[in-house]
């Protein structure tokens, strides 16, 4: 196995210089550059990386804990974090829990499968990493749910308790940015097709919508909010029920894209037509939203950007043993299309 004496040599430099280039550690001319990189090359010279991270205490790895990399925000909150830690010459090592299907859309369950959390922090610590990055499925509190740890951690997309630094976004401020929108377009019957009545998602959005409304001295009577379940088939149940009340909204929020495309089917069967006789919103800005006929109005989450800050974060946290912890709320964005 070539060393970096070997490197030297063949260079014609000495051993610091090789150890400048490969480290990056000092500025060098570039033909000197180029000609202990051919040696590299030459020599099929590899640098022990292992021994350096042991010298320095780092490996420069972060693990990523994805709660299931299929759910709807992860892979674009996994992307960020990725783009961000290659920037800054971090690698990375991804674990998935593969929840999606053992919580469904019951994502307040979570508490259940502690310990097979707890065994993915244990096994990303056996990998040596600076520090964890937990990914969550869907914006939740995970107060107490991993066991004591000296690892640096980061909740992104949920909130952990008050001495945890996390990044995710506002429900509340989000769904009331949509209330808002919905009254500049005139609209004083605004109805609600919520998720589940025990959701944080669900509460804080709801709490969003009755501010909104209030501010602006309208009512939100009880007979305009219904509760879905976050899929498809109970957005259009629920829709059904709110056409038969009197007097009938004017819009329909639905606190997801999925609820909100049921809803758009059941108007539309019912011979209304959107947004003329009835208007649509949705959350989350899923790619059906811009399929449907007409497209939907929604609410972007900030996945990438929520991904990117965490890993800021973390590394922050690696560099400053004793941070204090940062709890960092990202604003959503209206995206405006034909629904409304």
């Amino acid at each position: 196995m070539a060393t970096m004496r070997d490197v030297a040599l063949l260079a014609g430099v000495s051993t610091a210089t090789v150890s400048h280039v490969v480290n990056g550690s000092k500025k060098l001319s570039p033909e000197t550059t180029e000609k202990v990189l051919r040696a590299i090359s030459q020599v099929n010279y590899l640098p022990n990386t292992v021994a350096k991270s042991l010298r320095m205490g780092q490996t420069h790895t972060i693990g990523v804990l994805v709660e299931d990399i299929r759910g709807l925000p992860v892979a674009a909150i996994v992307s960020g974090i990725s783009e961000t830690l290659a920037k800054s010459g971090y690698k990375t090592i991804f674990h998935d829990l593969h929840l999606l299907e053992k919580l469904y859309n019951q994502y307040e369950q979570i508490g259940t499968y502690r310990q097979r959390i707890n065994d993915g922090i244990s096994l990303l610590q056996s990998a040596n990493v600076d520090g964890i990055i937990y990914v969550a499925m869907h914006d939740r509190h995970l107060d107490y749910l991993l066991d004591p740890m000296e690892t640096p951690l980061v909740y992104a997309y949920s909130h952990g308790t008050e001495n945890d630094t996390y990044v995710t976004y506002s429900n509340k401020d989000s769904a009331a940015d949509m209330i808002r929108y919905l009254l500049r377009k005139n609209h004083k019957r605004i109805a609600v097709i919520a998720g589940h009545p025990h959701s944080y998602p669900t509460a804080q959005r709801l709490l969003g919508i009755q501010t909104a409304l209030q501010q602006a001295g309208l009512p939100l009577p009880a007979s305009y909010i219904r509760y879905g379940d976050w899929e498809y088939e109970s957005g259009k149940k629920e829709t059904l029920a709110i056409l038969q009340l009197d007097p009938l909204p004017t819009a329909i929020f639905a606190m997801n894209d999925l609820m909100a495309a049921g809803c758009m089917a059941a108007i539309q069967e019912k011979g209304l037509s959107i947004p003329k006789d009835m208007a649509v919103a949705g959350f989350d800005n899923r790619e059906i939203a811009s399929c449907l006929q007409p497209p939907l109005t929604t609410i972007a989450l900030p996945t990438p950007e929520i991904g990117s800050r965490a890993a800021v974060h973390i590394m922050d946290m690696i560099h400053n043993p004793q941070p204090h912890p940062c709890r960092e709320i990202i604003r959503c964005s209206i995206i405006e299309r034909a629904s409304i």
